[in-house]
Parts: C-alpha cells; structure tokens; sequence
C-alpha cells in the first residue's frame, strides 16, 4: 500500500455488558475492582462506561436481568481480559477491596501467562494476566 495512503486507526474497546441495576454495577467498578465513572446517561441510570487506565466497560441496564448469560455460563472463561504489568499488585489491590476472587494467581503454562479472575456484581468474569518468560 501506498506510503500515503492512511489506514483507519481504531483507538479504543470497550466489552458491552448487560446488567441488571447499573448504579449498582457502577459502584462495584468503582469501589471494588477501581475503575472510574466515565458517562452516566439516564434517572436512574439506564447506561454508563467505566474506565480503568484508559480501558473501558460499558454497562447496560437489561429490563429482564434473568436474560444476563456471562460468557462463562456458556462455556467461556471471561468476558474481558486485561493485560497488566504486576500481577501480584493487582490481586492485593483486587483482594483488599473484596472482589469475588474466581481463580489465582495461576501460571497458564500453555500460553504462558499468570492470571486471575474475578467476578462482577452481574456475573461477568473479568480475567487479568500478565506475560510470563518462556
């Protein structure tokens, strides 16, 4: 291609989740899991985006929470993932502030990575991992 030719740039993504009341969702992304309020939109709030280190989640207020399926329920494992830089950091943070702790700190020896999940007030898992030398 062409040296003057610029290819669109995609800048962000944010995973959608369903939820069933999302002030309440909101509060467990801020107080426990330490993202921030980024958008509000609604009274009561009908929809908001969170955000952590500039990486965002949506939150969607669903009218039937029982149509809420998390990946997991489906035979996944999360619903989002993040990459992060110290991994023990992040579960004491996690830990201290009393997420619901899924799994880890584990070594994933087949894709060489060691990781944690925790789960959300809605069931969605979030996993973090960080790289580990082959």
């Amino acid at each position: 291609m062409p040296a003057s030719s610029a290819l669109p740039q995609l800048t962000r993504i944010a995973p959608y989740f369903p939820v069933a009341n999302v002030e309440r969702s909101v509060a467990h992304y801020t107080d426990v899991l330490g993202f921030g309020l980024e958008y509000s939109a609604g009274s009561p709030a009908q929809f908001a985006i969170v955000s952590r280190d500039g990486l965002a989640i949506m939150l969607r207020r669903v009218s039937d929470p029982a149509k809420i399926a998390p990946s997991e329920s489906q035979g996944g494992t999360w619903d989002a993932f993040f990459w992060v830089r110290d991994i023990d950091a992040v579960s004491r943070e996690l830990t201290s502030h009393g997420a619901t702790i899924v799994y880890g700190p584990i070594v994933q020896e087949s894709y060489h990575m060691r990781e944690m999940a925790v789960r959300d007030a809605d069931g969605h898992v979030l996993g973090f991992g960080q790289s580990i030398s082959r």
